[in-house]
């Protein structure tokens, strides 16, 4: 052990002591947070007929979580894929990609390119604007639209008061990594007054080449480089009536896909720049009324690009191609009150993408360049409205959730090949969910929500290498469809929070990639069509124990089984068996806590994964990791340490295509000016 590694240690363990010997307040993990994404509705956890979990700012920047799909590890029903240390995905009870729904302030960041299979657009949000994430399980195509074929992950950026006091608040934030594996950078400033309140923050970030653990190294290349920037502006406007703008911008460069290096044969393959800007005008009117309650209208605009650089050993032609998508977005939704035990959210959501996609291969030889049809058609649209109706009724110990939407897409796709092509797919769907409270801090719960996801340019257009495979175009296939069922019990006291669930989602027509039996520059060619029904079930649980005050114990764990009753094999990528404990301890100055991450080999696998390159011959070996966490805040100061992977473990989580740090430890210092005017605010 590293002399300073030895002395970060020290200061580990004596702050992991000192807070043990100087409790003072209670920090118990509860189920008694109040969530909005499941129900469009502020509405407490335990009273949900769903599986829902939410994480705070708190709990990331106490855990150093590097980027946002990292913080969610250790939620349960959640397994974070990385294809490359840019990358991120989450896998939200088995499903992926564009299977899952990912919001930003209660707007869709899923567009019209979002592959099939993992992706790295998560990682385009910085996670020092997220205030809280809220994850919904088994539900949310009735509440959120397409894609939510297992639930929903809701982001929520910087929240913003109104007070009566005026308030700065001027925060300064260094972090590192051991072995030049990160140095951010992030100056903050943020004001909230009577009438208008707002934050303004940039971030620049430097990752270098990820080290992994006792066998792997440093692996290279990994490393890339980030800079960010982001506000926010809450204005009351009077007669009850608020405006909240935003605007988020985050550019990403020199990225590169670590496994096309190693496993491919490629001399260069990066995005340089992969970036994002996202900006919206929200207005909220709160009515005095009986009947009407509250009004939310909202306006956006979305951009995602990504252009990516390419070029295989012993050859001189390398090859650009620059994909942008720009998304439109308004929407409206209106809460009314029937009566004391009724009240009813229905709203309105239009959505509109265009997509410009580019690509040539340029000879470094002669100078030559060739241009050809970018990864998906240039100039296609891919419209979304959809109209919804939820219910919420309660009486006594009863309450129950109810809904129905309504969507209509359309895609305009101009093909060189093909010509002009329009499909206009369309769905319904519906939910219900019963939550009853047996004892005062028991619940029952059960419900049963139908999902779906329209197929997108991605599925219906993509031309090109993706992955390990080339795959060609199809205009004929129709929405995936999944029919969700679970049961459940939550138990609440004030020391004890507890909740399991066995799940069951039944997939049909589902989207698969099917080989053709031809071959594209020395890749099998891949087509999807509808050709697959099958399951996904499950169960998962979760505890926390509040031993005494300030010192808590928690932990999950959840098991999944997929599998293609078409092609009778598992369905690809199911992730392992995966559980997490961890104990945590609080003062007014101190907290420290660890964790211990298990996940369980993974040997069932169907073709795909098979011939997929970054899953080892035989399966994904199993892994335990134990980490430890400390921080001290002193006035204006705030110091957090988080040592990661302590013995060095060598693991790579399922379907990823680089391994996860080895042993580092890294540190977070922020400077927070009129920290006492916050602490009295708060």
């Amino acid at each position: 052990m590293s002399g300073i590694k030895a002395l970060w240690l020290f200061v580990l363990l004596f702050s992991f002591f000192a807070a043990s010997s100087q409790i003072t307040i209670d920090s118990v993990k509860r189920m008694d947070d109040v969530v909005v994404t499941a129900t469009r509705k502020s509405t407490a956890v335990a009273s949900l007929p769903y599986s829902v979990n939410s994480l705070s700012k708190n709990t990331i920047q106490r855990q150093l979580s590097r980027t946002v799909p990292e913080s969610l590890n250790g939620i349960p029903g959640l397994f974070i894929q990385k294809t490359n240390h840019g990358g991120g995905s989450p896998f939200l009870r088995g499903l992926t990609g564009n299977q899952s729904l990912v919001l930003v302030d209660g707007i869709r960041l899923n567009n019209a390119i979002f592959r099939y299979g993992p992706n790295q657009y998560m990682t385009l949000i910085d996670p020092y604007i997220v205030e809280k994430i809220e994850v919904v399980k088994g539900t949310g195509s009735v509440q959120h639209g397409s894609d939510a074929m297992t639930g929903v992950i809701n982001i929520q950026t910087t929240s913003l008061q109104l007070g009566s006091k005026p308030n700065w608040q001027e925060k300064a934030l260094i972090r590192l990594s051991e072995a030049g594996m990160e140095l951010t950078l992030r100056p903050e400033l943020k004001y909230e007054g009577k009438k208008i309140a707002f934050v303004v923050g940039a971030s620049s970030k430097k990752f270098g080449d990820l080290k992994g653990g006792d066998t792997t190294g440093f692996q290279r290349p990994t490393g890339y480089g980030e800079f960010s920037y982001d506000m926010k502006m809450k204005i009351d406007l009077g007669a009850e009536w608020y405006l909240t703008a935003a605007y988020q911008w985050l550019n990403q460069n020199n990225v590169p896909v670590f496994h096309k290096y190693t496993l491919e044969n490629f001399a260069v393959n990066t995005s340089d720049p992969l970036k994002r800007g996202f900006g919206y005008i929200q207005a909220q009117k709160i009515f005095k009324s009986t009947f009407f309650k509250q009004l939310d209208i909202f306006v956006a605009e979305q951009m995602i690009g990504e252009q990516r650089y390419s070029r295989k050993n012993g050859s001189a032609v390398i090859r650009y191609e620059k994909d942008v998508v720009k998304t439109v977005s308004c929407g409206a939704d209106l809460l009314v009150q029937f009566n004391k035990v009724w009240d009813a959210n229905t709203g309105i959501e239009v959505y509109n993408d265009l997509i410009s996609s580019k690509r040539s291969d340029k000879d470094g030889l002669s100078g030559s360049v060739k241009q050809l049809r970018g990864l998906y058609p240039d100039h296609s649209t891919y419209s979304n409205f959809s109209l919804y109706n939820l219910h919420h009724l309660h009486w006594g110990r009863l309450k129950a959730e109810a809904g129905v939407r309504f969507n209509f897409y359309t895609a305009k796709i101009t093909d060189t090949t093909l010509g002009n092509v329009k499909i206009s797919p369309s769905a319904a769907v519906f939910q219900g969910g019963l939550n009853y409270q047996l004892l005062k801090p028991l619940f029952l719960y059960a419900n049963i929500s139908d999902g779906f996801r329209a197929p997108n340019i991605d599925d219906l257009g993509t031309l090109g290498i993706v992955d390990f495979r080339y795959e060609i175009p199809a205009y004929d296939l129709k929405p995936e469809r999944s029919v969700n069922t679970e049961i459940g019990l939550k138990f609440i006291t004030r020391n004890i929070s507890f909740s399991t669930a066995l799940f069951k989602t039944n997939l049909y027509g589902l989207i698969t990639r099917v080989a053709t039996g031809a071959a594209m520059n020395g890749y099998q060619v891949y087509k999807k069509i509808n050709v697959d029904r099958g399951y996904i079930k499950g169960w998962e649980t979760q505890f926390g124990y509040k031993l005494f005050k300030g010192l808590n114990i928690y932990g999950n764990a959840t098991s999944l089984f997929g599998q293609s009753i078409t092609r009778n094999q598992p369905l690809r990528r199911i992730p392992p068996f995966n559980a997490r404990l961890g104990a945590d301890c609080t003062t007014s100055q101190w907290t420290a806590g660890l964790t211990f991450d298990h996940a369980s080999p993974q040997r069932r696998l169907d073709a795909g994964d098979k011939a997929d390159n970054r899953i080892p011959a035989g399966g994904t070996p199993g892994f335990n990791l134990l980490n430890l966490y400390s921080g001290y805040q002193h006035k204006s100061v705030t110091f957090r340490l988080y040592w990661n992977n302590i013995f060095n473990t060598d693991f790579r989580t399922h379907g990823s295509g680089v391994n996860g740090m080895g042993s580092a430890v890294s540190g977070m210092l922020i400077l927070s000016l009129n920290q006492s005017n916050e602490k009295r605010r708060s």
